[in-house]
């Protein structure tokens, strides 16, 4: 089947009047973007970035002005989207209301002309894979959030795509569903091999299910990585910030040391195009110690604990550091540090990320 090959796709979106000097619209810059056969791909960013938009150019629901859509060696730019053997899930389940959940889920193969036998079979099969046995004779108002969620993830799926859209599919249900429908998402992935490609805002989402991400933001892709390289080597400031980094410290590299308003230390950094930017320390990377060490490559820094809470097995805490405050979450081992009480952090410099301002 092959790759799907995003190859420069790119599309304006003029106002009523049509005069873009008035009123610049919304555009999707040219993207080149390469899923490979298989993969769980997630396309992460801001609510309005431009990611459903691409969604829809991808799988033929409008036509980019420019660029082409590739699969394998087939150009599919401007094959009708029933032409394409995508399917779609939505953020609303959309099945037909005077359907039985077994039709609902077969009705696919029955427009393919499917014999019934087959088709109800399949069905049946693909409800238990979503854990919905015993449901087939019910209507989708007889079923839950989650449970109609299950039957639009079957009635995907049951089409054997080439490639499976996830249109944030989860966003309407509650914390606790939506945590078993990922679950479930990753299950049927593993076991049926398709290539999916999930939009959504949720950064959590996307970092539990993804094998790569592109992150985007006002009709940019801004970076394509694994989620740990995007969380640990974000390419940009508005990146860092999007995915939750805390401490993100503005200044600049002089003689092997980054010198920021209230905060300094000793930096080693090797690239000259520019030496401003900011500093990221991944909050996770400090460590509470008693002792201070003699590695060259830890950095102490001595502050006061100003807020303290505890959630989910980690103490998050603010560190007033000779007037910076550092962002420090830590597994909790022991009695929880108190407001106000004097702590020594210590900081594997090479873990630490500089972003270079040229590269905002």
């Amino acid at each position: 089947m092959g790759n799907l090959v995003i190859s420069s796709i790119k599309k304006k979106f003029h106002n009523h009047h049509g005069d873009l000097s008035q009123n610049p619209s919304f555009q999707l810059y040219p993207i080149d973007l390469t899923i490979q056969e298989g993969e769980f791909f997630g396309i992460l960013g801001p609510s309005g970035c431009g990611k459903t938009t691409f969604l829809k150019c991808i799988a033929g629901l409008i036509f980019p002005d420019s660029g082409d859509v590739l699969l394998g060696k087939k150009n599919l730019t401007y094959v009708p989207p029933e032409k394409r053997q995508f399917s779609m899930v939505f953020q609303q389940p959309l099945l037909f209301p005077h359907l039985r959940v077994i039709d609902n889920v077969a009705f696919g193969l029955k427009m393919q002309g499917i014999n019934k036998k087959v088709r109800l079979n399949k069905a049946k099969e693909m409800l238990q894979a979503v854990g919905l046995s015993g449901y087939e004779l019910r209507h989708p108002s007889e079923l839950s959030g989650g449970q109609q969620q299950r039957v639009s993830l079957a009635r995907a799926i049951i089409m054997n795509p080439k490639v499976l859209f996830l249109d944030e599919p989860f966003s309407a249900l509650d914390p606790d569903l939506r945590e078993e429908m990922r679950e479930l998402v990753k299950q049927l992935h593993q076991t049926y091999k398709v290539t999916v490609l999930m939009v959504t805002h949720d950064r959590e989402e996307a970092f539990q299910l993804a094998d790569r991400l592109a992150i985007m933001d006002e009709g940019k892709v801004l970076q394509v990585g694994t989620p740990k390289i995007c969380y640990e080597e974000p390419e940009n400031i508005k990146i860092a910030q999007f995915l939750g980094s805390k401490n993100m410290i503005e200044g600049e590299v002089l003689k092997s040391k980054f010198i920021g308003k209230y905060f300094e230390t000793s930096f080693e950094y090797d690239d000259f195009n520019s030496n401003k930017g900011w500093l990221i320390i991944r909050p996770e990377l400090f460590k509470r110690t008693e002792s201070e060490t003699e590695d060259q490559d830890i950095q102490n820094f001595k502050g006061r604990i100003k807020e303290v809470s505890y959630r989910s097995g980690f103490v998050h805490y603010k560190v007033n550091v000779k007037g910076q405050s550092l962002y420090v979450i830590e597994p909790n081992q022991s009695d929880l540090p108190e407001v106000n009480e004097q702590v020594t952090l210590q900081l594997n410099m090479k873990k630490v990320h500089f972003i270079p301002q040229n590269e905002e």
